[in-house]
């Protein structure tokens, strides 16, 4: 009881001394709730206006519970096959050296910075029955495009740097010690993989297959162009069904939100999930550190795996990156130059692509500000003091990874829309200020959905780097008398830069390809569109013209997605270098 006493009074000391608690955690609360969770509240509101009659007669539609088991039967299968070749590429990029190494490692996050409008279009090309791949399967009888295959292949794309990221790390802070041990006492190479290796890699790759999956559940943007979007073949998904009953002037706002909800049911069971693997791997892995598997990385050579077992990984893992992002990605840039430079140049530079690109700029600069100011402070909140609910508060602003983008989208039309409970609060507001500002079918509108569906990108990279250092020196620094601002500013930032700039950066790539959530609030072309949505135009226009102009524009998003990604990987290299150095 006394070392219980003095522990609670030890955090309580903590909390006291390290400044900043109260005003962070207010802020922190404040805008989850305003741009995440009171916008989510809007969906429930909605859905409980229906008698629970209606309610299970929404949800219980022919078509509606079609989607929902192509759905979550693409999704787990696609999770499934991310899960298999997401090991392989952590293996091989974890135990094996080879050229461009940091390169394929640098693809992986590829999907995370390619938009998944562009993605979609070029995929269901790539596939179709005369395209460069879909050309070899039917011959065989192997349908892709507008198929249920299909839109596994296109999960499968947006899927797979979850389980690399999650399981790569760590499988490198494995200590081959016990490989070594289990190799002296007689055992194959596939028991120790078996018995020594997968019980600890089991906690990561379930995290990574269940952000796979949850990922793919929400999905829209990939999904609708190779989908085929049929009711009779049972090739439509939820988002699409959501988005169906938004559009036109006979929406159905009351039925969109009762579908949603079983959606949001679904993603927060998932991300709870999600987060109770990790803590208890938390509680049972104790991997190496950084410096430790550095140093044992040199101690790791081919000799580990014979030659053949290393031929056949590297095989399977370098060709299911070629197919999946490499060919996709060279594609876009062929196809975009399929009618030369000077029809290229003039599609990027048309009225409405210029429109659109500064539509994206402003969300993407507005959204990135917010997201970056939102992720210091409440990293500072979440790693610096201890307080009654802060794992619930950590898993709340996950909210926006598991959930549908276009689930998003609803929120705030359900919130600032016609019927939206907040839309006589911000007439009244212009009233008084002489305004006219709108929050649907307007930019302002596509920058809220923009900072939703990045919000926790920087918070995410922040908070184990924070978690890791500990608060020592900032609570020694507050103790000799210095302010909040300046602790922050001498003594955390130094060591958390690099997170920050990468947070930054996946943040910026994350919104200028966001497809979903914007395509439910803008609906003004050459004025609220975004590149995604211009894209989108461009290639239901159906004609060739418009169909290669839509890849060109796409093209213009793949190149700012390879500069992040190169960017990415200098501030990664950097931040290695100045570790090794320290």
């Amino acid at each position: 009881m006394a070392s219980l006493g003095k522990s609670r009074s030890a955090k309580r000391a903590r909390n006291s001394v390290i400044p900043g608690f109260r005003l962070t955690l207010g802020i922190t609360i404040a805008m989850l709730s305003i741009l995440v969770l009171i916008p989510l509240m809007s969906v429930f509101g909605y859905a409980f206006t229906l008698t629970p009659g209606e309610f299970i007669e929404a949800v219980t539609d022919r078509v509606t519970l079609n989607a929902f088991a192509t759905t979550l039967g693409c999704a787990a299968v696609a999770a499934l096959v991310n899960v298999v070749f997401g090991v392989i590429l952590a293996w091989v990029l974890t135990r094996y050296k080879f050229p461009c190494r940091r390169i394929v490692d640098g693809l992986i996050e590829l999907p995370f910075a390619m938009p998944t409008a562009v993605a979609g279009i070029t995929l269901s090309r790539l596939y179709a029955t005369n395209g460069e791949i879909g050309q070899f399967l039917a011959p065989l009888g192997i349908e892709v495009s507008y198929t249920h295959l299909g839109i596994v292949v296109a999960l499968v794309f947006i899927g797979i740097p979850f389980v690399v990221r999650a399981v790569q790390p760590v499988l490198a802070g494995l200590d081959p010690g016990f490989e070594e041990a289990a190799h002296i006492l007689g055992a194959s190479r596939a028991k120790t993989f078996f018995k020594v290796i997968l019980p600890e890699l089991t906690p990561a790759i379930l995290t990574g297959f269940g952000l796979a999956l949850a990922r793919g559940i929400g999905e829209f943007g990939s999904v609708i162009y190779i989908a085929g979007n049929s009711a009779k073949e049972g090739t439509q998904v939820v988002s699409y069904i959501i988005m169906q009953k938004l559009d036109g002037g006979t929406a159905n706002y009351a039925d969109a939100s009762a579908i949603a909800l079983v959606l949001l049911v679904i993603s927060f069971v998932l991300l709870f999930a999600i987060n109770a693997i990790q803590l208890r791997a938390s509680r049972r892995v104790s991997g190496l550190s950084a410096g430790d598997a550095a140093a044992t990385d040199a101690r790791r050579t081919d000799a580990q795996s014979g030659k053949a077992l290393k031929a056949v990984l590297m095989i399977l893992g370098l060709g299911f990156l070629l197919v999946m992002l490499v060919i996709p990605l060279v594609s876009v840039l062929v196809k975009a130059l399929g009618q030369g430079w000077g029809f290229y140049i003039e599609s990027i530079t048309t009225k409405n692509a210029i429109s659109a690109l500064q539509v994206s700029l402003v969300a993407v600069v507005v959204a990135t500000l917010v997201n970056t100011f939102f992720g210091i402070v409440a990293s500072w909140a979440l790693t610096k003091f201890k307080f009654r609910g802060q794992k619930v508060l950590t898993t709340l602003v996950d909210i926006p990874f598991s959930i549908s983008p276009v689930i998003a989208g609803l929120a705030f039309v359900m919130t600032f829309g016609r019927t939206g409970w907040a839309r006589p609060i911000v007439e009244a507001v212009n009233g008084v200020l002489g305004t006219d500002i709108q929050f649907v079918f307007s930019v302002p509108g596509v920058v809220l959905a923009t900072i939703f569906v990045t919000f926790p990108f920087v918070v995410r990279e922040l908070l184990p780097v924070m978690h890791s250092q500990g608060s020592d020196e900032e609570a020694a620094a507050a103790l000799m008398g210095a302010r909040g601002l300046t602790i922050f500013r001498k003594i955390t930032l130094p060591k958390i830069r690099w997170a920050l700039v990468y947070g930054i950066i996946l943040c910026v790539a994350r919104a200028f390809g966001e497809f979903g959530a914007v395509y439910a609030l803008s609906k003004a072309r050459g004025k609220t569109f975004t590149l995604p949505l211009e894209i989108d135009a461009l290639y239901n226009a159906g004609d060739p013209n418009s169909i290669t102009a839509a890849f060109a524009v796409s093209s213009v998003l793949v190149i700012i997605a390879v500069a992040l990604l190169v960017a990415r990987n200098v501030v990664e290299y950097v931040s290695e270098k100045k570790g090794r150095s320290a």
